[in-house]
């Protein structure tokens, strides 16, 4: 008895296509490789930290400043100052703050006592040039009356300390009280 020899045939036609894949697949991959934007990388977590949200970030060419928003007349003034299209986020002035960073990413957030029985709130920014940040906070976290904000770098050097323009008109007006009562007097 003779063995047969099995005899297989590929044509090259019916090749074509897996090639092709194959060529898509790896230039995929080159171009992965070549053009990566930035890698996210999650923070890490630390205890008693505010949460936000990033709202919009990239490149800028301005000095550096640090802007509170409180209302959606100002979120618009403050994004045609900076030149920057209104991030696609859906801002609540009524339960959030917005924070605008220039030249610097905001890292993290914290509320810590103040020795004049106010409350400061610390906001570590990492400095970065020809960058801006926008984040969201919970008005709730970071509405406390007295409160000051400190923008620290990452060694809590004083980058740009703000008091809101809510807390100036209430001490603004108690101030008035008071030389309007001893006029009075």
């Amino acid at each position: 008895m003779k063995k047969k020899g099995k005899f297989f045939v590929v044509e090259m036609r019916r090749l074509i296509p897996l090639v092709f894949l194959l060529v898509l697949l790896l230039s995929l991959t080159v171009y992965d490789n070549f053009f990566r934007a930035e890698q996210v990388v999650a923070p890490p977590e630390e205890p008693g930290g505010i949460m936000f949200t990033t709202t919009d970030s990239g490149i800028i060419s301005s000095p550096v400043s640090f802007n509170l928003v409180t209302d959606y007349e100002e979120w618009a003034r403050v994004s045609q100052d900076m030149g920057l299209a209104l991030p696609d986020y859906p801002f609540n002035a009524a339960q959030e703050i917005a924070v605008f960073a220039v030249n610097g990413e905001i890292q993290n957030m914290d509320v810590l006592p103040a020795l004049d029985d106010g409350v400061d709130i610390r906001v570590q920014v990492e400095p970065k040039e020809k960058y801006f940040h926008v984040i969201t906070v919970d008005r709730r976290d970071v509405d406390h009356e007295g409160a000051v904000w400190n923008f620290v770098d990452n060694e809590n050097r004083l980058l740009s300390r703000i008091v809101p323009f809510w807390e100036r008109e209430e001490e603004g007006e108690d101030d008035e009280e008071e030389e309007e009562e001893e006029e009075v007097k």
